[in-house]
């Protein structure tokens, strides 16, 4: 959806240009634009994300998006709040640690005139639902591979959740279980890995030096035991990024 604004073009190019180099591309009814890092690989894990997510969540919000609120985790600049924030969302509420993103999203708000937005700079695990609330939807995208511990991720997530999760995000190629021995000698345990990986310096948080990539049936399992009771696997089609038809990305759909 383009973002309609009072904002002569002219303006507005120039704050843009002054505030990039810009993620996602967001797209202004004056024709002004911004254009995002000439990374076409995930430009396209973008656009699959956005073409498999907002037709489910239109399907299941359907004419009660003016009482739903939602929380954006780890928003970035806030390209999928604004598009909840278009559909008529109550409220859209946006975090991410990183200041600079932050400041970018409040410029797409101020530009848009959007009133039913907030953008503020702020870790998921400082997040308390009795002093914060808790949301009919939240956006956990493209973040719980870089968390360190994302069972507690997930956790904190859970309990701000009134009603739908989507989480999406890379996941391990392994496919099954693996054994270890557990206690007694002749007692063994199976589950799904994790991969421990090395963290992006870009995506971790504070102190944070590995990250735990779960394999499918490990994220499934940790959603779960997180505290939600049912969750849709989006069947991945041809027309989406390689990564979701291979499995090596998902898309959940969580519900409490």
């Amino acid at each position: 959806m383009k973002i309609q604004t009072t904002l002569s073009a002219d303006y507005l190019q120039t704050k843009i240009t002054q505030s990039g180099p810009w993620f996602y591309q967001f797209e202004f009814d004056n024709g002004v634009r911004t254009d995002p890092l000439p990374d076409g690989n995930v430009q396209r894990i973008h656009e699959s994300r956005a073409q498999c997510i907002f037709p489910f969540l239109d399907r299941h919000f359907g004419g009660r998006w003016n009482e739903i609120s939602c929380l954006d985790v780890a928003c970035h600049e806030g390209w999928f709040a604004f598009q909840l924030a278009q559909r008529g969302a109550r409220t859209v509420r946006g975090i991410d640690i990183r200041p600079e993103r932050i400041d970018r999203a409040n410029l797409v708000r101020a530009a848009g005139g959007f009133a039913n937005t907030t953008f503020e700079v702020r870790d998921l695990l400082t997040l308390d639902p009795a002093r914060d609330g808790t949301f009919n939807l939240t956006l956990f995208l493209g973040i719980f591979y870089h968390l360190e511990d994302p069972v507690r991720g997930f956790r904190a997530v859970r309990a701000l959740t009134r009603e739908l999760c989507v989480v999406e995000g890379q996941v391990a190629r392994f496919r099954g279980n693996i054994t270890t021995a557990w206690g007694n000698k002749d007692e063994l345990r199976s589950g799904p890995p994790c991969v421990v990986v090395d963290a992006d310096p870009q995506h971790a948080r504070n102190g944070d030096t590995i990250c735990l990539v779960p394999s499918l049936e490990a994220l499934q399992r940790i959603v779960r035991a997180a505290g939600f009771t049912r969750t849709e696997l989006l069947p991945p089609t041809s027309s989406l990024h390689e990564q979701y038809v291979n499995l090596d990305r998902a898309i959940l759909f969580a519900f409490v």
